[in-house]
């Protein structure tokens, strides 16, 4: 086996290793977030919820919950709670994990900033808007105004 043969070899036992390094392109930053998380696709098993979030990078967070009917590669709608700087994102699942005491986490990918329709708004997004605005935020509450909160 020549030396490129060795270390790509190595380099594949390397990922396969649970005790692999992190992977993540981005770092990520510990939060105690609001987020709200609907399902897209929604069909017969529409769901929402406001969960707070563990973490949170430029593409994407985590967060658990006690739903279990999360999967990777569902799609969900999501605005994570920034003060008036709240924007809604389509969003993957990319991993879900069994926690202990029953919960899930789960990973969420950033997919695009986009805009749910007035009629998919529901007593659960109200709620959760006016805790987002009450949150603490990046952003000095004086300077949201009714064009800037979401």
């Amino acid at each position: 086996m020549n030396e490129l043969q060795q270390r790509i070899f190595s380099a594949k036992e390397e990922e396969a290793s649970p005790n692999r390094l992190d992977r993540r392109r981005e770092p990520r930053v510990q939060v105690d977030r609001l987020v709200y998380v609907q399902l897209a696709d929604s069909g017969d098993s529409y769901f929402e919820e406001v969960r707070s979030m563990r973490d949170l990078s430029r593409s994407g967070f985590y967060f658990t919950t006690e739903r279990d009917s999360y999967q990777p590669g569902i799609q969900l709608h999501v605005v994570p709670a920034f003060g008036c700087l709240n924007l809604e994102y389509l969003g993957e699942v990319v991993r879900v994990e069994q926690l202990p005491g029953g919960e899930f986490g789960v990973a969420v990918r950033l997919l695009r900033v986009e805009n749910m329709a007035a009629a998919s708004r529901s007593t659960t997004m109200a709620a959760f808007e006016a805790f987002a605005l009450a949150d603490s935020s990046p952003v000095a509450l004086s300077q949201c105004d009714s064009n800037g909160s979401s």
